[in-house]
């Protein structure tokens, strides 16, 4: 038999050789592929000098295997170097030997004889021939070294295979360099591969290109450097070098590449023909019943198991694994264990489109129900359930709620999401179509979404709804509302509680949380009188009452039985009440207990998507941050959150919490501007339909008066910012602090009103003497109404430990003014501790003020500029050293918020305000700048 005959019998029996796209990338350089191609240049540098070798190159389909054995072909022609070249082909009937053959045969000077014996033996015959390859190898390489690529190895038969193994390890020492190319291995390979690997002196692995040879790659066939949107369409084929060119030349092709500029942009976000074409050919090669099972797989959009496949397609786990194995030898699909998978996205979306729309779907829709058979959860399923159920599928509608449920405290977007589609899919007046209407206002408004929320709120109140649906719509209303509006949070209760026929356990609910906002709004009840109770909502209630009366400790009291009531059924993460024992912890003089709450829930919210959330923790930390001395810092925190306050979070709590740490950490600061603008916010804030945010606005407005010298002003704003002596609340602003009853009893006797001074210093005097800061309030208070020196004395004493450098800083400085006017040289001490305290902090009003009475008693300390800094360090804050020492090592904005668990509202804050401490404009400056201060 003519061994020529051989030849033609493989190529003539080739039924399904994969087809190759139009068009080829070897006109393209080989990008990110460096030191694979110094391994190959290297060793034809040592063939050259007479070293033979073998080099194992390996990938998954489209990662460049044949491209890198076409550039070893080019190089080892261009050093004059003889090459041979063949490749194993995707057949059910390979030819023995037959790559080897067509290597060694085909081209003007073959290597071997072209007649073979008359054998009627195959194995005398593939012995002959293995002869007489290695004969014809041998005297070739000894006239002139000789590379031989050979592609697709895993195709070939096993006796192909051994026979490589054998010649690779046989001819070892003579001027010949292997070069073999293997992709994925079927299931049912041979060990002779592993003989090629053991042969093999190198090995290549060819993974995906990194993304600066992507970026080469696309500029290399646009012509041009690509732009966002070009990377976009390219990141989805992973980095796999085929894919990216196909991809790339089928959107030039059809002319949704534009350059402008150098710059190359894509529209639209299809599959390119080209791709299509590219994938039908690869399918079109495959057997009939493993091209339909793989075109079945392409809707499971993530990893699945033969069995899996084989429910979807009517057939038993055995066959479908046959059909499997087929898919997984052409390189559609990769197995990892006992999971199948498609090897790249962009391919399975590919294939999939070759399914109608309406097959797709209905297939996607098996899917689900496949999957749930097998284990899986409603979330496993819900991305696919969303997308393929249609209108009125009942089970879809409830898989899709429960999903949502179980998303709700991790993933609320997502969990928004997917109840948003339960409801397009549940019938317009279904039985459970107002609850879901419900819970989807829920989701919304946990997710920040509030204008979407409400109208859809609005929208269903609109309608016609049963008493109990409206009622529980409008109880999810008030939960939306109550942070921006506490007083419209209790007239939707109010209208809840009006309706008919509620069964008692809502009715107690809706009492319960009129009884909260009502709270939150300022309007106090006396402890305990709310009719639900036991309910968590109504202990919240008691629990914001007890804060806003100044009782600490039973506020967490009740903050802890709130909890554990509500243990089964989480609060939103969302609302005031969250926060409500931070505010307790510092209200009791725990400080830093306090702003370790805060900033676990900035944390949790971040970490989970709830950016409601986090704003109203950013909020509520500015506010403790100003409790804590940390003014610059505060003023900072409660800037930034303003500035990303939308929809719940603006408004009665935004107030509160950050507008007040913003007007306070100003005043405290002199920033003369930020007076005026809390002067400007605290009259408006007067007019506010809640009781709290209008006593916390006349609060504000009366701190900027006296900041300003307006001691008339001051007197008019003290009584709406008090209350009056029978208030229930126990302080101005809300939430409260105990120490502004100190300040309080201050502009009072300044404003000539002793008479509302000796009120607050009785109301300090009923403080709980559990805690020492409260003691020492009722001490200073008192001592300053009777200007009382051993009071003032007991107050420092008792401040020695407190968490609050403001604080403990006015005490000495009310103790040293009263014993430096009677001449007591002890005033100096108290008086150099007050300033250290208040430039500690930044507070340079207060720190001019003590330094004038040290001048009156003899002492001259020249001021120092720390601009808010606790530590002073560089003239920065705490918070902006931590930023400019992440920035300077090369970290964006937003790795640092991610890195420190704060908004990229607040980076960009603390950033600017470095450039203007340190007079710069660039991140180039910043970094030369903090390397020599970390140097000095």
């Amino acid at each position: 038999m003519a061994v020529q005959q051989v030849i033609r019998r493989r190529n003539g029996g080739l039924g399904r050789v994969p087809v190759s796209p139009s068009g080829t990338i070897g006109d393209l350089p080989v990008r990110g592929r460096g030191a694979e191609l110094g391994l190959l240049r290297d060793r034809l540098a040592a063939l050259a000098g007479g070293e033979g070798g073998a080099v194992l190159v390996e990938g998954p389909p489209g990662s460049g295997r044949t491209r890198l054995l076409a550039e070893v072909r080019t190089r080892a022609l261009a050093a004059g170097l003889s090459c041979r070249h063949g490749a194993g082909a995707f057949s059910g009937l390979p030819v023995p030997l037959g790559p080897l053959l067509e290597a060694l045969c085909t081209g003007p000077a073959p290597l071997i004889s072209a007649t073979a014996p008359q054998a009627a033996d195959p194995a005398e015959l593939r012995s002959w021939t293995l002869r007489e390859v290695r004969s014809g190898l041998a005297r070739s390489a000894a006239r002139q070294p000789l590379v031989i690529c050979l592609d697709d190895v895993q195709w070939c038969d096993p006796a192909t295979q051994e026979a490589l193994a054998m010649l690779m390890d046989g001819l070892a020492d003579a001027p010949i360099l292997w070069v073999a190319a293997v992709g994925p291995a079927p299931v049912d390979a041979s060990g002779a591969l592993d003989l090629i690997r053991e042969s093999a002196g190198h090995r290549i692995v060819l993974g995906s290109l990194p993304d600066r040879a992507v970026i080469a790659l696309a500029a290399d066939v646009l012509g041009a450097e690509p732009g966002e949107a070009v990377m976009r369409a390219v990141r989805s084929a992973q980095g796999t070098p085929r894919l990216v060119v196909e991809l790339l030349r089928g959107l030039r092709e059809e002319g949704l590449v534009t350059v402008r500029d150098g710059i190359a942009s894509a529209d639209g976000a299809t599959i390119p023909r080209r791709v299509h074409a590219m994938v039908r050919g690869r399918l079109d090669q495959l057997p009939p019943d493993a091209r339909e099972g793989l075109r079945v797989a392409s809707v499971l959009d993530r990893p699945f198991t033969t069995g899996e496949l084989g429910d979807l397609i009517g057939v038993p786990a055995d066959e479908a694994a046959e059909l499997a194995d087929e898919a997984v030898r052409a390189g559609f699909l990769r197995l990892t264990g006992t999971v199948l998978g498609f090897r790249h996205d962009l391919v399975r979306q590919a294939v999939s489109e070759t399914l109608s729309a309406a097959l797709r779907r209905y297939l996607r829709r098996e899917a689900v129900d496949v999957r749930l058979a097998r284990g899986g959860t409603a979330v496993d399923v819900a991305a696919a359930l969303a997308e393929a159920a249609a209108p009125g599928d009942r089970r879809a509608v409830a898989l899709l709620r429960e999903a949502a449920a179980d998303l709700a405290a991790s993933a609320p977007s997502r969990a928004a999401a997917l109840s948003r589609r339960a409801l397009e899919l549940a019938e317009p007046i279904g039985p459970d179509t107002a609850e879901i209407v419900r819970e989807t206002v829920e989701l919304l408004g946990a997710d920040g979404r509030y204008t979407e929320a409400r109208a859809l709120a609005d929208t269903a109140l609109d309608g016609c709804l049963a008493p109990e649906a409206e009622a529980r719509l409008r109880l999810a209303v008030a939960l939306l509302v109550s942070p921006s509006s506490s007083a419209e949070a209790v007239r939707q209760c109010r209208i809840g509680l009006s309706l008919p026929e509620l069964p008692e356990a809502l009715r107690a609910r809706l009492s319960a949380a009129e009884a909260l906002y009502l709270s939150q709004s300022g309007d106090l009840r006396p402890t305990g009188t709310t009719d639900a109770t036991g309910v968590d909502e109504a202990l919240a209630a008691d629990a914001w009452d007890a804060l806003s009366r100044l009782e600490p400790r039973l506020a967490l009291d009740l903050q802890d039985r709130a909890s554990a009531a509500g243990s089964n059924t989480p609060a939103p993460q969302w609302t005031p009440e969250v926060c409500g024992r931070a505010f307790a912890l510092t209200a009791s003089g725990q400080t830093g207990a306090a702003l370790r709450e805060a900033d676990a829930g900035v944390r949790a919210a971040r970490r989970t998507g709830r950016a409601a959330a986090a704003v109203l923790w950013s909020m509520s930390r500015a506010r403790i941050l100003f409790d804590a001395g940390r003014l610059g810092d505060a003023r900072t925190e409660a800037g930034a959150a303003l500035a990303a306050a939308d929809g719940p979070v603006a408004g009665d709590f935004a107030d509160t919490a950050a507008r007040y740490a913003l007007g306070r950490a100003s005043v405290t600061l002199g920033d003369r501007e930020g007076v005026r603008r809390c002067a400007a916010d605290g009259a408006r804030m007067m007019d506010a339909e809640a009781p709290a945010v209008r006593r916390t606005g006349a609060w504000l407005a009366a701190l900027a008066a006296d900041a300003l010298g307006d001691t008339a002003r001051v007197a008019e704003l003290l009584e709406p910012a008090w209350g009056g002596a029978d208030a229930p609340h126990r302080s101005p602003g809300a939430p409260p602090d105990p120490a502004d009853l100190v300040v309080l009893a201050r502009l009072a006797l300044g404003a000539g009103r002793p008479g509302l001074a000796a009120a607050a210093a009785e109301r300090a005097a009923d403080l709980d003497p559990a805690f020492p800061l409260l003691c020492g309030v009722a001490a200073q208070a008192r001592g300053l109404v009777d200007d009382d020196p051993d009071l003032l004395l007991h107050a420092v004493k008792l401040f020695e430990d407190a968490e609050r450098p403001l604080v403990r800083a006015s005490a000495a400085e009310d103790a040293g003014r009263v014993l430096g006017a009677a001449g007591d040289p002890a005033a100096r001490d108290l008086l150099n501790t007050a300033l250290d305290l208040y430039e500690e902090s930044g507070a340079a009003r207060d720190a001019a003020r003590v330094r004038r009475r040290l001048r009156q008693l003899g002492v001259r300390r020249a001021p120092r500029t720390r601009d808010g800094a606790r530590d002073g360090q560089w003239g920065l804050t705490a918070a902006e050293v931590t930023v400019a020492r992440l920035v300077a090592q090369g970290a964006t904005n937003r790795q640092v918020a991610e890195q420190l668990f704060l908004s990229r509202h607040t980076v960009n804050t603390h950033l600017r305000n470095v450039y203007t401490k340190w007079g710069i404009n660039s991140r180039v400056d910043l970094a030369r700048l903090v390397l020599a201060r970390e140097a000095a």
